[in-house]
C-alpha cells in the first residue's frame, strides 16, 4: 500500500511505477496492469454493488488499444461485463503485477489485498515486489 497525504503524488508515483515496470519487463512475458478508480475511469455508483466486477472491468479496459481520444470508459462500463475468471483465463499462467489506484474507493471491501490475491493472483502467477 502506498499511503500519503491528499495531493501527495500517490497516483503519479503508482502510474510511473507501472510504466517503468512495463519497460523493464518487456519481453519477459509479465503482465503489468495499472488501473485506477479515479479520473477517466472513476467508480460509477452502481459498481459499488459488485467491486470485483468493477476491478475486472478496468483490467479489461486497460487492455484496450489507446488512441488520442481514448476509448470511452462510461460506455464500456455500461456495455461490458467481465468476471474475475475471465480475467484469470485471459492472462493464463503468465506472471502478473496488478497496480490499483484508489482501491479505497470501493466501499464494502474490508480486506482489498486479500480480495486481489483471491481473485487475480495464484502462487504460479503472483509477483509481489
Amino acid at each position: 500500500a502506498v499511503v500519503r497525504c491528499s495531493r501527495g503524488g500517490k497516483t503519479t508515483a503508482l502510474y510511473e511505477l507501472g510504466r517503468m515496470l512495463k519497460e523493464r519487463l518487456r519481453g519477459d512475458d509479465v503482465a503489468v496492469i495499472y488501473i485506477t478508480l479515479n479520473g477517466r475511469t472513476s467508480l460509477i455508483r452502481w459498481e459499488s454493488l459488485n467491486p470485483i466486477n468493477a476491478i475486472c472491468r478496468r483490467i479489461a479496459f486497460a487492455a484496450l488499444p489507446r488512441t488520442e481520444e481514448g476509448p470511452d470508459f462510461a460506455k464500456f462500463a455500461e456495455e461490458v461485463e467481465v468476471s474475475s475468471m475471465a480475467i484469470v483465463e485471459w492472462l493464463g499462467a503468465s506472471p502478473r503485477i496488478l497496480l490499483i489506484d484508489e482501491l479505497n474507493k470501493l466501499e464494502g471491501m474490508t480486506d482489498p489485498g486479500n480480495v486481489a490475491k483471491q481473485h487475480f493472483l495464484t502462487k504460479k502467477t503472483a509477483i509481489l515486489r
